[in-house]
């Protein structure tokens, strides 16, 4: 199982990384990845790859606003009806300066007409002292909790982290594995 969902997230990084190339030159004509067609969606936090605001860890100005209610509009047009986000608060309140009419970004969502499953954890790519046992132990708690969320949605469902590489990949892949076995029992 570990060979075979290691496999899978790093089909889902590769995308996911050409994606947000493909969006820092302009091209933001592919906004998700399906991980279960029709199911289960992939993609970056909203801007994260925008070639004039996105970045690691960058505050959104204020002037991003119309970007944000664009790609929402987008996310809900390509028929997800759901999000699960992983992002940490100090990620969420990037958004803070975008005067969305909500108290963050999570309930902008909601206010937006999806369904959300918030589950908070701090990128591991950004600390350098996370031992490998701490970040099995985190991934496995945080799995399961998105599979049971992932469960209780409607779908489609979208998966972001913020880069939609260290996070949402191994979940999205753990999700598609268990689904995937649960039809061919």
């Amino acid at each position: 199982m570990d060979a075979e969902l290691k496999a899978k997230a790093e089909e889902i990084r590769v995308e996911l990384h050409q994606m947000g190339e493909a969006f820092q030159h302009g091209d933001d004509s592919v906004l998700l990845h399906w991980v279960i067609e029709g199911e289960l969606a992939c993609a970056h936090r909203p801007l994260r790859h925008h070639p004039n605001f996105g970045g690691s860890g960058k505050t959104l100005p204020p002037n991003a606003r119309k970007n944000l209610f664009e790609w929402t509009a987008r996310v809900f047009d390509a028929g997800i009806r759901s999000i699960i986000c992983l992002m940490h608060p100090k990620e969420i309140r990037l958004y803070a300066d975008l005067d969305l009419g909500s108290a963050n970004l999570i309930e902008f969502y909601r206010d937006q007409g999806f369904y959300v499953e918030h589950i908070p954890w701090d990128d591991p790519a950004h600390r350098p002292s996370l031992d490998r046992a701490t970040f099995q132990d985190e991934l496995r708690c945080v799995r399961e909790e998105a599979l049971i969320a992932f469960a209780k949605l409607p779908k489609p469902v979208l998966i972001h982290c913020s880069a939609g590489i260290d996070r949402s990949a191994p979940v999205a892949v753990y999700i598609f594995y268990k689904r995937h076995n649960a039809g061919n029992r």
